[in-house]
């Protein structure tokens, strides 16, 4: 069995921040569902995976904070 696990954060923030600024007709912005699908439509063609897990971080300070106080120091807010 193949397993693609994904970091759901890592990639919403690449996605948000690394294409262009898009907006629905409503000023929601939607460059990182796009860029999110986009990402993952690709893992999938690319790895053939049999099941998917994608996982996000608590908004709250995690264990990783805690451990690692230079943890998520070059994302944006």
């Amino acid at each position: 069995m193949r397993l693609l696990v994904i970091d759901g954060n890592s990639i919403a923030n690449r996605a948000f921040f690394g294409i262009k600024p898009l907006t629905n007709k409503d000023g929601f912005h939607t460059n990182a569902i796009y860029g999110f699908l986009n990402i993952l439509l690709s893992l999938l063609e690319k790895c053939d995976p049999d099941e998917v897990a994608v996982a996000f971080d608590l908004k709250a300070p995690t264990f990783r904070h805690k451990m690692y106080e230079a943890y998520k120091a070059g994302r944006h807010a």
